[in-house]
């Protein structure tokens, strides 16, 4: 078998292995997502897939498999520990073989792309920093974007200060990895000073991204105090309202019946209302004072309250209605208990069925 078949098959085979990690990730078997994420991460190394596979393909194949494997290695390991080493969850069995830290990740992550820190791409650098922060490790986080800030090659500084479609994809990457330094790494550490102090440092990042990242450390620096807001409302002085005794609301009463001038009872569409037409003496008459000075009502009679409201209604209508009444009612009462002749029974019955049919038709 040559060496074109050879590199073939290896790069196919790694292709597999990051299809099956990838399945076993999503579905949520963290041991077979991490056993083969490993076995295609030892085989992977630019120098040997370059050869005949491309350098570019080869590069972005790299990036795939350690990317994959750092997520793996991000949902299988826990909090580190004091002393900087990972431990693997107690709800995931069957994973051997787990890195130690996160910088002999960052180690493994170099020497496949040569060993040289500038080389490694930085979509790969990002999620490894971001491991190192999930892991409460921002030392290491540190260490790891400085050595690749400081190891960058003249043809990646080159390409950022061109004006080439590559150089702007290059520059979002590079942005991208100073404010993950600047806002991420050096506040969890408390070291806001060496950030500005990169900041004005930089060369290659535009005046417009200097402001926003300034402005932006600013407020980590001098966070803004919430306050929530009250409501003030203006207090009101509420005047006190004067009680009155019953004996001073009756007598308040007399006084301003006194005064009201008398009216003339003229036509009927002038007819007073039966509050009126009322005495008032007979209205003051239902309560009665005691010795204490409480105020008793005194029980009105069903006779009182029945002329009451007669005479509201006579008031209100006049004699028509109760006149109509009281000759509906007496043709009846003689209908039953004499005879009389069949004329003025139908004459009376016809009466009735329209009393009776107003009566009705008012009601609704």
């Amino acid at each position: 078998m040559s060496t074109t078949s050879k590199e073939k098959s290896l790069a196919s085979h790694l292709k597999t292995l990051h299809q099956k990690a990838s399945r076993a990730l999503i579905l949520g078997q963290n041991s077979a997502a991490w056993e083969h994420s490993r076995t295609a991460v030892e085989h992977c190394t630019i120098e040997r897939l370059a050869a005949e596979y491309g350098e570019q393909q080869a590069r972005q194949l790299c990036c795939r498999l350690w990317i994959l494997y750092i997520c793996v290695v991000s949902s299988v390991t826990e909090v580190a520990e004091t002393d900087g080493t990972l431990r693997i969850k107690q709800s995931v069995d069957g994973v051997r073989g787990v890195p130690e830290s996160v910088r002999s990740v960052w180690t493994n992550v170099v020497s496949a792309f040569g060993g040289c820190a500038g080389d490694v791409d930085s979509e790969v650098l990002v999620p490894t920093v971001l491991l190192s922060l999930k892991l409460r490790d921002a030392r290491t986080a540190r260490d790891i974007v400085e050595s690749w800030l400081a190891t960058l090659s003249d043809e990646y500084m080159s390409l950022l200060g061109s004006q080439s479609v590559g150089a702007q994809q290059t520059m979002a990457s590079y942005v991208r990895v100073c404010e993950l330094y600047m806002l991420h790494v050096l506040p969890q550490l408390g070291d806001l000073n060496s950030a500005y102090e990169f900041l004005r440092a930089s060369t290659v990042v535009s005046d417009s991204v200097k402001k926003e990242f300034t402005k932006r450390l600013d407020a980590l620096r001098n966070p803004p105090v919430l306050t929530r807001k009250r409501k003030t409302t203006k207090s009101r002085a509420r005047k006190p309202k004067l009680v009155q005794s019953p004996v001073q609301m009756v007598a308040k009463t007399e006084a301003a019946v006194e005064t009201q001038p008398e009216k003339q009872v003229g036509t009927r569409n002038d007819l007073p209302s039966l509050a009126s037409l009322v005495p008032h003496s007979a209205k003051i008459g239902v309560r009665r004072q005691t010795k204490t000075g409480a105020v008793v009502r005194r029980p009105r009679s069903t006779l009182s309250v029945a002329w009451r409201v007669v005479r509201r209604l006579m008031s209100r209508w006049g004699f028509t209605l109760f006149t109509l009444a009281v000759a509906v009612a007496v043709i009846r009462m003689l209908t039953q208990r004499f005879r009389v002749p069949h004329f003025f029974t139908a004459v009376y019955r016809k009466l009735w069925n329209t009393v009776k049919m107003g009566t009705q038709v008012t009601y609704i």
